[in-house]
């Protein structure tokens, strides 16, 4: 009897093993993705603290440095108002200037390649990169606005001190611990820091 009881038990067995192996499987697999997924967005909420970080030091970059929009550097004051007096905004135009790698203009759709400074462009995007290995200049977009301040006449620096907003665009995070997943890229959101330029000029 106990031959015959011993005898069915080690029939089991197999199926049991089998079923164990299963399952272990399935846990393992499971507990691997959970893994890789929070290694994942680790690293999505890692590049979205770096875009906003390279944001406020590009913002902070165009606002000690040379204007990217070549004619509001050479703005003359003096022709709107008298000296050591505000210009107003409306005596600005185009009002605000946008800029980026294709050149500076109205809007984004309305550029001027030989309205941008390159090497003034440069100087604020090498800053974001340093920060953000990731960025190109393509991702980035500086807009002047002027709000009436400056002085005309100023013989340190520009006629204007606009206020400087700089734009983080398309900027994009691949999966890498998940691609096995085929997940598209997530796409964050646009960043902005503004500042008021405070002397338009690098020296």
């Amino acid at each position: 009897m106990n031959r015959w009881i011993a005898q069915g038990r080690s029939f089991a067995r197999p199926g049991v093993a089998g079923t164990t192996s299963v399952e272990f499987a399935v846990v393992v697999v499971v507990f691997l993705t959970l893994v890789l997924g929070i290694v994942d967005f680790a690293r999505i909420l890692w590049s979205w603290n770096m875009a906003a970080a390279a944001t406020a030091a590009g913002a902070r970059a165009a606002a000690v440095n040379d204007l990217a929009a070549r004619s509001l550097r050479a703005f003359d004051g003096l022709a709107a108002a008298n000296p050591g007096t505000p210009v107003a905004v409306e005596a600005v135009a185009p009002n605000p200037v946008v800029c980026t790698t294709a050149g500076c203009g109205p809007a984004p759709e309305a550029l001027d390649a030989a309205a941008l400074d390159p090497a003034a462009f440069a100087r604020i995007t090498a800053v974001m990169r340093a920060i953000h290995p990731g960025l190109t200049a393509a991702n980035v977009v500086v807009e002047y606005r002027h709000v009436g301040l400056g002085l005309a006449g100023n013989p340190d620096g520009p006629d204007i001190d606009p206020v400087v907003t700089v734009r983080l665009r398309d900027v994009r995070v691949r999966f890498l611990a998940l691609r096995f997943l085929a997940l598209p890229d997530i796409s964050l959101p646009d960043f902005r820091a503004a500042m008021t330029v405070e002397d338009g000029r690098s020296t």
